[in-house]
C-alpha cells in the first residue's frame, strides 16, 4: 500500500526498475519478498509492498532520494539507495546468499530418532515457511532460508507428535552460505516407562470396582485398532507401562465387548499424566489441536560444521574440478574394540572375563574410562597397567564421571579435563590422548578445548557425530562407534546381545565406507541377568559371541587396533580407474562434477547445464528415485544451483546432488522420457 506525503500528488512520477539479486549475481525469487521504501531522509515508510515480480517496476515522484529495505522470510536482507531524477532509473540491490538447515529430532534420551515427527518452520512473525515430517532417522528436509543479519533477527519451530505441540523453539539462527545440521532433544520420552493408572466411574461418580464386572479397557490407535489391552484389578484401577508416546484412543470393555456409554476417548501419553479416571456419559472432553506439553525446555545441539558457498570472482577462469572417480581411497581397513565402562568392584568376573579374552590372544583394546569410578580396584587396575606396558590396552578419558560436558560452560570444561589427565597420570601412569565424551555429546567448543588440552582423537557415536571422518591430516581425528555388541533395552532394563553375524556386516559396511569401524562392548552385556538386574556371573554364551565377531574379523585379514592407531595404518587403495563412479544406484561421468561447477560459477547457462543431465538421465546413466513430472516453466531453485556447486567441490554427497535433480524433474525443468 502506498503512504504518500500530501504534496506528492502534484509531481511528476517516474520508474524505477528494482531488481533483488544475491551476492553471487543470481536473482531471487519473488516468493517471500517484500520492500520498504522511503523518500529522502523521512524514517515513515512512503511505501511498503509485497514483490509480485522481480524485476518490479514502480513509479515514484521524481527528483527524490529513495533508500529501499529489502526483507525476505520477514527478515531484513539489505538495503538500497537511488536519486530518482526525471529519467527511468534501475537500482539492483544485492542480498545474501541463503544458508540450510536440517533438523534431527531425537527423543528425551537423545539417541532416538524420532519418526514421522511433524516440523513447521515458522518466520519471526509467526508466518509459516516450511512443513516437513522427520523419516525413520529423525530428519527433515533441508531448508534454505535468508541469514538471520540482525541481533533479534530469528526464525522458530513448532515441532508435533501424534499432532500435539511437543514443543517450540525460538531463536533458531541462519547464517550467509552455510548449511548446517541441528540437533533437537524434544522433551518427550520414546517409551513412556511410569505406570499408567486408569480409573472408571458410572453415572453416580461411584468407581467401578472389580465386582461390578469384568471391565478391561484398550488403548487404541486412530482408527481404533487396539494396540494394548488391560483388565480391572482388585482396587477398582487399571493399569498400563512402557507405553510408546503418543495420542491413543481410549475404550472401555466389559467382558470383552465395547461399552458404549463410555465415549471413544482420545488421551495424550507423553509422561506428564500418569492418572486417568474416565466418567461414564462423559470422560475427557475431546483433545483440541494443538495442546502444548507443559514439559522442561528442549535441547538444540549443532551437529556438523557449516558448508561454506564459494562466491563467484568475475575475473576468474573456470576451475578444474575433481572427478566423482578417484585412482585410490584411503583405507585403515581396521577394527578397534572399544571397551566402555570399565569401573571398580563392579560386575568383576565379567570385566576380567572380557580382559582376558583380550589380553591373553594380545588383541589390542581401548578401555573408556570415567577416573572417577576407578581408581581403587588395586587388582583389576594392577592388570591394566600391566595390559597397558605390554602395548595390549589402551586407556581413554571418559571424563571425570559420567557427566555430559555440553552441559557446563568452557571454563568448567576445561577444568574437568585436565583435572581428569592428572588423575590418569597418577593412576595408570599415562597421559590419555584420546577422548570418549560422556554419553557421547560433544560440540565445536569441546573440540578445541580438547585440542587445547594436548587430545589427538575423539570418539563419540556416529549417532551424534556424523561423517566425513578424515584419516589425515587432521589436528583431532573422530572415529566414533559405528556398532555395538548389545543394545540397552529400556523395558527390561538390561543390556540385550547381538549376534556376532548381525554385528560384522555393520563393520564391514564402515570399512567400505569410512575406512575403518570401532565397535563398543559393556561389562554388562558379558553378566547374567537375574531378579531385575546384573549379577556377578560370567555369561559365557555372550563371551562366545564376542571370541565369534574377533574370529570373523581375522578371518578377513582386517587388523584389530587401538583407536587412536586408527590414522597411523592408513593406506591407498586402488579403486576402478574407468569413466564413471557408483553411489548406491547412482551413476556419474567423471565431466559432469565441471559441469555442476562451471553452472554454479557462472561459466554455463541454465540451458547447457540442463540438457547434460536431462541426456544422463534418459539415457539410464543417471538414475533417480521415482518421481511425478512436473508439466515444466517453473524457475529453477537457487538452492539446487548451490548443491551442484557444493557437489562438484566434495562438500555434499551424491544423494545430496540427486535430490536436487530429482526436484527440478518434480517442477517440470527437466522432462523425462523426451
Amino acid at each position: 500500500m502506498f503512504i504518500p506525503i500530501a504534496s506528492s500528488y502534484s509531481e511528476e512520477l517516474e520508474s524505477l526498475q528494482l531488481e533483488v539479486k544475491y551476492t553471487n549475481g543470481d536473482r531471487r525469487d519473488a516468493f517471500q519478498t517484500n520492500y520498504i521504501v522511503y523518500q529522502d531522509f523521512s524514517s515513515t515508510p512512503f511505501l511498503e509492498k509485497k514483490m509480485d515480480a522481480n524485476p518490479e517496476i514502480l513509479f515514484l515522484p521524481e527528483n527524490h532520494r529513495y533508500k529501499i529495505e529489502i526483507f525476505v522470510d520477514g527478515l531484513y536482507s539489505e538495503s538500497g539507495y537511488v536519486d530518482l531524477k526525471s529519467t527511468p532509473e534501475k537500482l539492483d540491490i544485492h542480498i545474501p546468499l541463503p544458508g540450510g538447515i536440517q533438523l534431527n529430532v531425537f527423543y528425551d534420551d537423545g539417541e532416538t530418532p524420532v519418526n514421522n515427527a511433524k516440523v513447521i518452520l515458522l518466520s519471526k512473525n509467526g508466518d509459516q515457511l516450511g512443513s516437513a515430517n522427520t523419516n525413520a532417522e529423525g530428519k527433515t528436509l533441508r531448508y534454505w532460508l535468508q541469514p538471520t543479519l540482525l541481533e533479534d533477527d530469528f526464525y522458530k519451530l513448532d515441532i508435533y507428535v501424534d499432532d500435539l505441540l511437543a514443543t517450540s523453539i525460538k531463536n533458531i539462527k541462519i547464517f550467509t552460505g552455510t548449511s548446517v545440521s541441528q540437533k533437537i532433544i524434544i522433551p518427550v520420552p520414546e517409551v513412556v516407562e511410569e505406570l499408567l493408572t486408569f480409573r472408571l466411574f458410572n453415572t453416580n461418580s461411584q468407581m467401578i470396582l472389580k465386582s461390578d464386572g469384568d471391565y478391561s479397557i484398550v488403548l487404541a490407535d486412530k482408527k481404533l485398532n487396539p494396540l494394548f489391552t488391560s483388565s480391572l484389578k482388585d482396587k477398582g484401577e487399571i493399569y498400563f507401562s512402557n507405553i510408546n508416546s503418543g495420542v491413543y484412543t481410549v475404550l472401555v470393555l466389559n467382558e470383552g465387548k465395547r461399552e458404549y456409554t463410555w465415549n471413544s476417548t482420545p488421551i495424550a501419553i507423553f509422561g506428564n499424566q500418569t492418572k486417568f479416571d474416565l466418567y461414564e456419559n462423559d470422560n475427557f472432553k475431546p483433545i483440541q489441536k494443538p495442546i502444548s506439553i507443559p514439559l522442561k525446555d528442549p535441547i538444540t545441539i549443532p551437529l556438523k560444521d557449516p558448508i561454506t558457498i564459494p562466491l563467484k570472482d568475475p575475473t576468474s577462469k573456470p576451475k578444474i574440478y575433481a572427478p566423482s572417480i578417484k585412482q585410490y581411497t584411503l583405507s585403515c581397513n581396521c577394527i578397534s574394540f572399544r571397551f566402555d565402562d570399565v569401573q571398580d568392584f563392579w560386575l568383576n568376573n565379567a570385566q576380567s572375563e572380557v580382559l582376558k579374552q583380550f589380553s591373553e590372544n594380545k588383541i589390542p583394546l581401548t578401555l573408556g574410562v570415567a577416573i572417577n569410578v576407578f581408581q581403587f580396584d588395586d587388582k583389576l587396575i594392577d592388570v591394566v597397567k600391566s595390559e597397558i606396558k605390554k602395548g595390549n590396552f589402551e586407556i581413554a578419558n571418559n571424563g571425570l564421571d559420567h557427566l555430559t560436558l555440553t552441559e557446563s560452560d568452557d571454563i568448567e570444561i576445561d577444568k574437568i579435563l585436565k583435572e581428569s589427565q592428572n588423575k590418569f597420570k597418577k593412576v595408570f601412569n599415562v597421559t590419555p590422548k584420546l577422548f570418549i565424551p560422556p554419553e557421547s555429546i560433544f560440540n565445536d567448543d569441546t573440540k578445541q578445548l580438547l585440542i587445547d588440552n594436548g587430545f589427538t582423537h575423539l570418539s563419540s557415536s556416529n549417532i551424534y557425530d556424523k561423517p566425513p571422518y578424515p584419516l589425515q591430516n587432521e589436528s583431532l581425528y573422530s572415529f566414533p562407534r559405528v556398532a555395538s555388541t548389545a543394545f540397552f533395552d529400556p523395558s527390561q532394563q538390561r543390556f540385550l546381545g547381538i549376534p556376532a553375524d548381525t554385528t560384522f556386516p555393520i563393520l564391514l559396511k564402515s570399512l567400505k565406507e569410512n575406512g575403518f569401524a570401532v565397535v563398543s562392548i559393556h561389562p554388562q552385556e558379558y553378566s547374567i541377568f537375574k531378579d531385575g538386574e546384573n549379577q556377578n556371573e560370567i555369561d559365557h554364551k555372550q563371551i562366545q559371541e564376542l571370541k565369534k565377531l574377533i574370529d570373523l574379523i581375522q578371518a578377513q585379514d582386517i587388523e584389530i587396533v587401538h583407536i587412536s592407531e586408527i590414522d597411523q595404518k592408513v593406506s591407498k587403495v586402488p579403486i576402478s580407474s574407468d569413466s564413471t563412479s557408483k553411489s548406491g544406484d547412482d551413476i556419474f561421468p567423471t565431466w559432469l562434477k565441471n559441469n555442476a561447477g562451471w553452472w554454479r560459477d557462472g561459466f554455463i547457462d541454465n540451458d547447457t547445464f540442463i540438457q547434460g543431465i536431462q541426456y544422463l538421465i534418459n539415457e539410464d546413466i543417471v538414475k533417480i528415485p521415482p518421481t511425478s513430472q512436473g508439466s515444466g516453466g517453473s524457475e529453477i531453485p537457487n538452492w539446487v544451483k548451490n548443491n551442484a556447486g557444493w557437489w562438484a567441490d566434495g562438500q555434499i554427497s551424491d544423494d545430496d546432488f540427486i535430490q536436487g535433480i530429482d526436484h527440478l524433474v518434480h517442477l517440470g525443468v527437466i522432462t523425462i522420457g523426451t
